[in-house]
């Protein structure tokens, strides 16, 4: 699965006002980069919490329908049905547990989220050094399109990991991307509703 399949929709909806930017075409494309992987990121955290949640939960209901202790004669008495309908409810959800895909996504956002927060410091750090005029326009074209190899690459999911389009997400990350830009490269970021 390519980035493009899994996070079309998330181009942003934000117009940057580029007030101290001089913007030249390869000077466009990093900081396109910078903000869509950061936004990316952003996203795949949102999604990984998620599935946390969701993988926690399942493995609280199986421990406490599972343990003796928790099952006392009282409770058996006052509510048979209910704690029978709770017992066999968590045996046939250890028994499918495995084929939920939570933990297969969380393992595998995990090690994307953390390859994903590397690369954005080393997009961060090109994109200072273009600023600052540090870098050969050679030296900057070989190492924009080394990041963007690695972005391509972190943002390749196996095809067992399929990711939701999730509106509330999305805004939530752009929302944290308008607050990343504004307070450490002082942008001003209009969200478009």
């Amino acid at each position: 699965m390519t980035s493009d399949h899994i996070l079309t929709y998330t181009r942003f909806f934000i117009t940057f006002i580029f007030s101290r930017f001089s913007v030249c075409n390869m000077r466009q494309q990093i900081w396109s980069n910078l903000c869509n992987l950061k936004f990316k990121t952003y996203y795949m955290e949102l999604l990984f919490q998620r599935y946390q949640k969701r993988d926690r939960s399942i493995s609280i209901l199986i421990a406490i329908t599972s343990s003796t202790s928790i099952a006392t004669w009282a409770v058996w008495k006052e509510v048979p049905l209910l704690w029978a309908g709770l017992i066999a409810l968590s045996q046939v959800i250890t028994v499918v547990k495995p084929y939920f895909p939570f933990s297969k996504y969380i393992k595998e956002l995990n090690t994307k989220i953390l390859k994903a927060e590397n690369l954005n410091l080393e997009f961060e750090k090109l994109w200072s050094k273009v600023q600052r005029n540090k870098l050969a326009e050679d030296s900057i074209d070989e190492i924009f399109y080394d990041l963007k190899k690695q972005m391509n690459e972190i943002l390749n999911f196996s095809d067992e990991v399929i990711l939701p389009a999730v509106p509330v997400y999305q805004m939530q990350a752009n929302q944290k991307v308008k607050t990343f830009l504004e307070s450490n490269f002082n942008v001003v970021v209009n969200l478009k509703k």
